[in-house]
């Protein structure tokens, strides 16, 4: 007999060693077989961690197409100012005037009735403040505390370049992030 067959222990009920390899068992304490717990809290809290961070990247996103949001209103509005003053450029004085006086005091001037200048004659002046209330009360739903800001470079000639400053206000959960006011400036040319 070689070594490998003679029996480890003569007790009875114990198995050779050449049995033990035969059958599987291993001798020692009783392997466990399946997913135990710890590889389910790992697994869960891996799974936690991947749903946290794809909420953080939506808030983002939510949060970046806010900003855009607000950002193509003021250019919309920049450019409908400019394009208002082209068509009315003797009323630049009352749209110099009435953007800051319009901006400062918004949720009291849009609660006015505007003048009616559609299909009506009405002279520069009247116009100018029937198009400042039409842009600044329709922004007024769509951004936060939208303020404009018109001024002339120089003394407001013909040849002379008029600024178009439009701001709105960061959100709360932006204004760590952002500046509390944004901004968007346009300037163009009279003639």
């Amino acid at each position: 007999m070689t070594n490998s067959d003679r029996p480890i222990n003569t007790e009875p009920g114990l198995l050779s060693l050449t049995a033990v390899h035969k059958t599987g068992w291993q001798s020692g304490p009783v392997r466990q077989k399946g997913i135990g717990l710890v590889e389910v809290m790992i697994g869960v809290l891996i799974f936690a961690g991947g749903v946290m961070a794809v909420t953080g990247m939506q808030s983002q996103a939510i949060r970046a197409n806010h900003d855009a949001i607000q950002r193509s209103q003021a250019v919309w509005m920049a450019n409908a100012a400019a394009e208002l003053m082209r068509l009315n450029p003797a009323g630049l004085p009352t749209y110099i005037r009435g953007s800051s006086g319009i901006s400062a005091n918004l949720s009291n001037s849009c609660q006015l009735i505007p003048p009616d200048c559609i299909g009506t004659t009405c002279h520069a002046d009247l116009m100018a403040s029937f198009d400042l209330l039409g842009l600044m009360c329709s922004s007024a739903n769509t951004m936060i505390e939208p303020k404009m800001d018109i001024q002339c470079d120089g003394s407001c000639g013909p040849t002379d370049k008029v600024r178009i400053l439009v701001s709105w206000g960061a959100r709360g959960s932006e204004k760590g992030v952002l500046a509390d006011r944004q901004q968007v400036e346009l300037r163009y040319n009279r003639n």
